[in-house]
């Protein structure tokens, strides 16, 4: 075939494959932000706490700027609330309900995690199933170690070339699994999975099993892990499957998916991450486990993965255009659960 034949062939199948990679990863919606209404969970639901530097808060409502409730702190003293965790344990449900303390409001901006949430974290991949259509895998839903600690619900995110998005629901057990027929109570929190989608790609061995190469590393970004200023411990453990969640880059909608979408349940997160316990997963060159106390401790964060609407496609991961720029702000909405906020940082 002759040169000035070929040059413009290969121009027009250039041509076609960008208008190919922009038709595929054009957003799913075409809606943007119109107020946040967040509710709070009833006593009958769930119980919802809150903290600032100074105090854990029992959380009766909330709205765009400031959350109100008992102050826990100031009935029971600092020491027995330090550790949420330890104190539900100590109480129950039913203790903690009945708890009288002074009411208070806090504005937004002044409050903080409710719980320390210790590493390493685990997180399930393709755990619904539209978002395995949207980057073409037919493989189960995988399971990864998110070796990365946990940023405010309002902190930057440090940028990084094709930086994506993924909201996501993260629970946690009150205390620790020791086994996958341990009885557990779960609590929930909202959280962004921020992911290097460059490391994870070129890191990443398709030969092998899904999440043991690529997934720690590049989910494992200083800042990549988002978590909220609310965390809500259910009275009815199934709470969590009746959830809807919504993320907005720059106020234009991106995801919107309903938690009973999921494909494994937490139960099932869990077992598999107890089979998979001791196999070797590769993060930043070495190696290391799943679960390297043998147990999932009280306080772990469990990614329960997400749904479609990322930026990430196959054919799009040669274009930083596709993905977050310094400057923009990723909103994670969940019913119940509060919003984060979290602009990406400078180049």
């Amino acid at each position: 075939m002759r040169p000035r034949i070929v040059i413009p062939a290969l121009l027009v199948l250039l041509a076609g494959f960008v208008l190919y990679t922009r038709a595929v990863s054009a957003p799913l919606y075409d809606e943007t932000r119109d107020g946040f209404a967040p509710r709070i969970a009833s006593p009958s639901e769930a119980l919802t706490f809150a903290r600032t530097r100074d105090a854990l808060l029992l959380v009766q409502d909330q709205d765009d700027r400031a959350v109100r409730g008992r102050d826990l702190t100031a009935a029971l003293g600092s020491d027995r609330t330090a550790d949420l965790l330890a104190l539900y344990r100590e109480l129950g449900f039913d203790g903690i309900l009945a708890l009288e303390a002074k009411e208070v409001e806090i504005p937004l901006d002044a409050l903080t995690s409710p719980v320390d949430f210790r590493g390493p974290h685990l997180a399930a991949g393709t755990n619904f199933k539209a978002h395995a259509e949207e980057v073409h895998l037919d493989d189960p839903p995988f399971l990864f170690p998110k070796l990365v600690e946990p940023t405010a619900w309002n902190a930057d995110v440090p940028y990084t070339d094709r930086l994506d998005y993924e909201a996501e629901l993260c629970m946690f057990p009150i205390d620790d699994i020791v086994s996958p027929s341990t009885p557990v109570e779960y609590g929930l929190v909202l959280c962004n999975d921020f992911t290097d989608r460059w490391t994870l790609f070129t890191d990443v061995d398709l030969s092998g099993p899904l999440g043991r190469t690529g997934f720690p590393t590049g989910k494992g970004c200083a800042g990549c892990l988002t978590t909220g200023y609310l965390v809500v411990i259910p009275k009815d453990p199934q709470l969590y499957r009746s959830l809807e969640l919504r993320l907005f880059v720059d106020d234009a909608l991106r995801q919107r998916f309903a938690t009973d979408q999921m494909i494994l349940s937490i139960d099932e997160i869990v077992a598999q991450a107890f089979e998979e316990a001791s196999d070797a997963f590769e993060y930043e060159r070495e190696t290391v486990r799943l679960l390297p106390r043998d147990r999932i401790p009280a306080g772990t964060l469990i990614l329960t993965g997400t749904a479609a609407g990322i930026a990430f496609k196959p054919v799009n991961i040669w274009s930083q255009g596709f993905y977050l720029e310094p400057g923009t702000v990723v909103r994670t909405e969940g019913d119940l659960l509060g919003h984060l906020e979290n602009r990406i940082g400078a180049r």
